[in-house]
């Protein structure tokens, strides 16, 4: 289980500079926060919004050993392959470790949840 695993989980977007294209994001860290508490997971972006991933690191308090980067991205690109783990590396330092976990679009439940919508779509749900 990742809280046992892990002192703080980043839930981290891509970003967009409208304003309009982070409320989704907003809105599942304000539902993850209200069920789990706010404790232990922020929610990051890796660019053109606020706060960053470097943002976020820095706020955090010196009894946080362990983080999690939990990116909600559909697949493997060229972010998650280069730019996220140079990013990470730069952060990281001899009293924190920083993970990169698999991006959310990996996951079976979000193939399946988006497998209902597009059959939804189609009219075979």
């Amino acid at each position: 289980m990742l809280r046992e695993e892990y002192d703080h989980i980043v839930l981290l977007a891509h970003g967009s500079p409208d304003p309009l294209w982070k409320q989704p994001f907003e809105s599942l860290y304000q539902q993850i926060a209200q069920s789990y508490g706010a404790k232990g997971i922020s929610l990051a972006y890796m660019e053109l919004t606020s706060p960053s991933l470097e943002d976020v690191i820095a706020g955090l308090t010196s009894d946080v050993r362990k983080v999690a980067v939990l990116p909600l991205f559909f697949a493997v690109g060229r972010h998650l392959r280069k730019d996220v783990p140079a990013q990470i590396e730069t952060l990281q330092t001899e009293q924190l470790t920083i993970s990169l976990l698999p991006p959310i679009g990996d996951d079976e439940l979000v193939k399946q949840a988006m497998m209902s919508v597009v059959a939804s779509h189609l009219g075979r749900a």
